[in-house]
């Protein structure tokens, strides 16, 4: 799969504060001058080609730090680059190969669970933010994980893919029926909450999103009817990634 030369990968412009003289420090009423940085950011493929990311910013801690200038360097993220509080303890790899359950999916991911302990994205407290571009004729692979996500659709339909009632797990399949589809469109803005969901390009030209990985507390749904008192607080959800 090739990559998305339609699309001109994104520029990123970093605003920071330049140094004060120490002779300005002195003055209450000075103000620094203002750096202004202007690059090209070059996606780069994962999941085999099925997406494309270009990261913008990261920080291992929010509230986040704006200290120094000039290049500033991304905190690494491993794995696909999630953030999250706990961590999933596994790690996945994908295979893409041609889809014989549908003829317009040019491609369908299997994913493989190795290393099971290897942790796929931990950056407890912080953020990841990053242009992500959708190959034509992708689906998305449902799962949750332990963050608040902001999408931004940019460019191109994107399809959001939610279970509508609950669900069982088992042998690794989830039991729900058909999901239900809400197509993303430019401008619109998706905001996960720590939910069951997949994300599919149903169409014949890439989409871009522009997303915000934030890590968030461990997930609950609340518990109705009378509950023992551990569940008062509601039902933990751990990270999931569902073949």
């Amino acid at each position: 799969m090739t990559s998305p030369t339609h699309l001109p990968a994104p520029r990123r412009i970093t605003a920071s504060n330049l140094p004060l003289e120490h002779t300005s420090a002195a003055n209450l009423h000075s103000e620094p001058g203002v750096e202004v940085l202007v690059d090209t950011l070059n996606p780069e493929p994962i999941l085999g080609g099925a997406l494309m990311r270009a990261r913008v910013a990261s920080s291992k801690k929010v509230p986040t730090s704006n200290d120094g200038h000039g290049n500033v360097e991304l905190d690494q993220v491993p794995g696909f680059g999630i953030v999250c509080m706990l961590g999933l303890q596994a790690h996945i790899s994908v295979i893409l190969i041609p889809n014989p359950f549908d003829k317009n999916c040019l491609y369908q991911p299997i994913w493989e669970w190795t290393s099971p302990d290897t942790a796929l994205g931990n950056l407890p407290g912080g953020l990841n933010m990053y242009y992500l571009d959708v190959a034509p004729k992708t689906e998305g692979v449902m799962h949750r994980t332990t963050s608040t996500d902001y999408l931004v659709v940019l460019r191109g339909n994107l399809t959001l893919l939610t279970p509508p009632n609950p669900f069982d797990i088992v042998e690794g399949q989830g039991t729900y029926d058909e999901p239900v589809e809400t197509l993303c469109k430019p401008g619109d803005v998706v905001l996960q909450r720590g939910i069951m969901h997949a994300l599919s390009n149903r169409t014949d030209e890439w989409v871009r999103v522009l997303a915000t990985v934030v890590a968030s507390e461990p997930n609950r749904a609340a518990v109705v009817g009378s509950v023992p008192v551990d569940q008062q607080k509601g039902w933990i959800l751990d990270d999931k990634w569902l073949p």
